[in-house]
């Protein structure tokens, strides 16, 4: 109740202690004088009194904040307080007097419909004799605006009779203001609850010691699973946690919270659908006034996700450090593969050459084998190297898996023993990939023989195979989304720990007794699938088995014509000239060696320099040039280039003992058409060098046409020295009739003779023969006729006497053109 309308309502109490004593009048001629005079006196100090008091109560009325006015039972004013007045907009109280207050400030709800004076608070003090106190409507001031307000509204009571109501009322827009931010505020909470990714939370907490959840979010659901109300009041938080993590949780949380007043822990929590995720939970202590716990606040946070990011990112750290591992043993490999290939060549080449050169029976050829098969056995140790390091040049083909494994079925039954089940289960839809046949066999091999070791007494292999297709959400850092061929090998043996699976696929790791694996088998599986562009998983558990799971990128199989394989050339010999540039003393001799004993005339070399001199010194034709890539000063593909515009026809080939082509993308192999990869057998090499050069031609037929046997003879030792075939004639009339009996590439002829002339023989040859090829040789006309030899019929000419190079050049030229 309001100040004023507690005064308002003693008032009336007040003055029935006045008004309730008998009072005489003047003409009452009983009492006597004195008596009548006692009673004027008190008469006047009573009303003096109640002037007082009233003036009193009309102070403190006037003094209050709050509007009280007072009305008949018509509902007419009967008194107003300045507050009312002002509230009102009214400048005087006296103004309120008389007025029916509720059609004055009373008349209509703020929606603007009326307000019937009966429904009106105000009224039923009058009605129900009782009082009444609203706090949702508004008052119309005198300009017809309105203000909420909250108001009280009491009854008047005479000898038990109501003659009247006192209201008191207050101006509450700053509160509904207030009211409205708070709303706002509260609303705004509610919204970045309902928003938030944590569930928000408060514990009760009893003797020091954290209890059950006392309030959650309404975001429980949502992220955990739960309505509140299952969880509030109740175990809930404890019994979801994972049994596993419980005694952590509950004993960090309460020594977190009352040492340090915090906590943050990571759990695993059952969410409602039954599965458990990762959840973190951020909480603080709160204390009341004294410093006494009181309550904890916090939040829970689903990190399920984050986790698995973590785990993927700590798989992808240590896939890295393997592939660093993989990395360095491959930079090793390759640096060893370099020279070990080269002294393999030489090593296998001599054994080839010494084999060759002894009788079937002679005592020292089975020591060469073993020396040969040796060399065999190193060149394939040095192939498992340089696939583990992936660096290997291999021969890439459209290959359907189902082959490789049906063409090796019958070796993986011997392989596995008859104490071992195999099983195959093969997609008939099963795609293409892109691999080397050779590696895929391997790794098949190399699988097979695991899974062997893996089960001692008996068990199951199964080899399957099928199309998948790995989409976005399958995605990972190793592999694309898109079609893949997979490969399962599963065993039913002992199975790996997990610490035995972390090291599997590192070079020269072994659980195998000593003397009993290399360790490189895995390893070597492991470099074929990444240099194929594929992946490698394995799953495995001790006694549960093992399976090696393997994707390689799907391809479509091209529809190509049946091919016939070429047919070998009928020999591996030659008599072309070969450019031969190796700057390893000992292979560049052992090359030459071989190069000759099949025919070839060898310019050997050490480096590029070298080959550049002799190739400038050479007049004769170079067909091949057969080089290291990787040499000091000038790299093979780089004298290639250079030697290219000065000798077009000249064929390249490129060997290595190094694992890749030395070359980015392999260019080289672009440029040239061939790579042959060290370490090689002189058989290969020659084969090499034929398929390059192309089938054996007839040496190319030159008829010298001179009539002194001194010039004949002088041109046909140095043309058979190049491998060509010689004709002569000693003047023009024979030279036609061998034209037209033999078949003749080039005419060499000399101008001045003394039978028939050289230019007019070469007049003849021009009709009878277009195509055939003239040079012209002649000594008194040379500053004449021979600087412009094309109107002579000829195509070059050579100027008396002439050196050795410069009829070899000329001849070279003209024959290429």
């Amino acid at each position: 109740m309001s100040l004023g309308a507690l005064l308002v309502r003693l008032r009336p109490k007040w003055l029935s202690r006045f008004v309730s004593r008998p009072l005489s009048t003047a003409t009452d001629a009983t009492g006597p004088p004195a008596e009548e005079d006692t009673l004027s006196s008190e008469r006047d100090r009573t009303d003096k009194t109640l002037r007082e008091r009233e003036e009193h109560i009309r102070l403190l009325l006037d003094s209050t904040g709050e509007g009280i006015y007072g009305t008949d039972p018509g509902g007419c004013c009967t008194f107003a307080n300045a507050a009312a007045a002002r509230l009102l907009g009214y400048a005087d109280p006296t103004q309120l007097l008389g007025r029916n207050m509720h059609a004055l400030i009373h008349h209509t709800r703020a929606d603007g419909t009326p307000y019937p004076e009966e429904e009106c608070g105000v009224f039923q003090a009058f009605r129900q004799n009782r009082g009444s106190h609203v706090d949702d409507e508004i008052l119309w001031r005198a300009d017809c605006s309105s203000f909420p307000a909250e108001y009280w509204s009491y009854p008047i009571r005479r000898d038990g009779q109501v003659v009247g109501s006192v209201v008191t009322f207050l101006d509450i827009t700053d509160r509904r203001h207030l009211e409205d931010q708070h709303r706002r505020a509260q609303q705004r909470l509610r919204d970045v609850v309902a928003s938030s990714p944590a569930v928000l939370f408060t514990l009760a907490i009893t003797d020091e010691r954290v209890q059950s959840l006392s309030w959650a979010s309404d975001n429980l659901l949502e992220i955990l699973g739960y309505p509140p109300e299952v969880a509030i009041g109740t175990d809930w938080a404890v019994a979801n946690v994972h049994p596993e993590d419980l005694e952590r949780v509950t004993a960090q949380t309460n020594e977190d919270l009352f040492t340090r007043g915090r906590s943050t822990l990571e759990f695993r929590f059952r969410h409602g659908d039954g599965s458990y995720r990762w959840t973190r939970s951020d909480m603080r202590l709160i204390r009341d006034d004294p410093g006494r716990p009181s309550e904890v606040v916090g939040a829970w946070s689903d990190i399920t996700e984050r986790k698995r990011a973590e785990e993927e990112q700590s798989q992808l750290r240590e896939q890295l450090h393997q592939a660093q591992k993989l990395e360095s043993v491959g930079r090793l490999a390759g640096g060893v593969a370099h020279d070990f290939n080269n002294l393999l060549t030489v090593i296998n080449g001599y054994s080839a050459l010494l084999l060759k050169d002894l009788t079937l029976h002679d005592p020292i050829q089975e020591v060469i084998t073993e020396i040969k098969k040796a060399g065999q056995r190193a060149e394939g140790l040095v192939r498992q190297l340089l696939i583990l390091s992936r660096k290997e040049v291999t021969q890439t083909s459209e290959v359907n898996l189902n082959d490789v494994i049906t063409e090796a079925e019958k070796m993986l039954a011997r392989v596995i023993g008859e104490h071992i089940r195999l099983e195959t289960d093969l997609s008939p839809a099963l795609g293409y990939v892109l691999a080397d046949p050779g590696e895929l066999h391997q790794i098949l091999m190399n699988l097979v023989v695991n899974a062997r070791d893996a089960m001692p007494g008996s068990g199951t292999l199964r080899i399957e195979t099928r199309n998948v297709d790995l989409g976005e959400a399958e995605q990972h850092a190793e592999w694309k989304p898109g079609p893949y061929v997979q490969l399962k090998v599963s065993d039913t043996g002992n199975g790996m720990t997990e610490d035995v699976m972390s090291h599997l696929f590192e070079p020269f790791f072994t659980t195998k007794k000593s003397g009993e694996g290399t360790g490189l088998g895995l390893s070597i599986v492991y470099g074929i699938v990444k240099q194929s562009n594929g992946w490698i998983r394995v799953y495995s558990q001790p006694g549960e088995g093992t399976t090696f799971r393997i994707c390689l990128p799907r391809i479509h199989a091209a529809v190509r014509p049946q091919q016939v394989p070429p047919s070998p050339p009928p020999s591996l010999r030659g008599t072309e000239t070969i450019l031969l540039v190796e700057d390893q003393d000992q292979l560049r001799k052992m090359l030459g060696r071989v190069l000759r004993s099949y025919g070839y005339r060898v310019l050997e070399t050490a480096n590029a320099g070298d080959a550049q001199c002799h190739s400038e010194g050479h007049a004769g034709p170079i067909h091949l040039m057969l080089t290291d890539v990787v040499m000091v000063g000038m790299t093979g593909p780089e004298l290639a280039a250079r030697m290219k515009p000065v000798r077009p026809s000249m064929q390249v080939i490129f060997m290595s003992g190094y694992p890749e082509p030395a070359i980015a993308d392999r260019r080289i192999l672009e440029l040239a058409g061939s790579y042959l990869p060290k370490p090689f057998s002189p058989d290969v090499l020659a084969a090499k060098v034929r398929e390059v050069l192309g089938p054996i031609r007839p040496a190319a037929a030159i008829l010298v046409v001179d009539d002194e046997p001194e010039i004949r003879q002088f041109f046909r030792e140095v043309l058979t020295g190049a491998s060509y075939q010689v004709l002569e004639a000693e003047n023009g009339r024979e030279a036609l009739r061998q034209v037209e009996s033999s078949s003749i590439d080039l005419v060499i002829m000399d101008l001045a003779m003394r039978e028939q002339e050289g230019i007019e023989t070469i007049q003849v040859l021009r009709r009878v023969r277009p195509q055939l090829k003239v040079i012209a040789v002649s000594g008194p006309f040379a500053g004449l006729v021979l600087h412009a030899p094309e109107p002579l019929g000829a195509v070059a000419s050579l100027a008396k006497p002439v050196q050795p190079d410069q009829l070899l050049a000329a001849v070279s030229r003209v024959m290429a053109g």
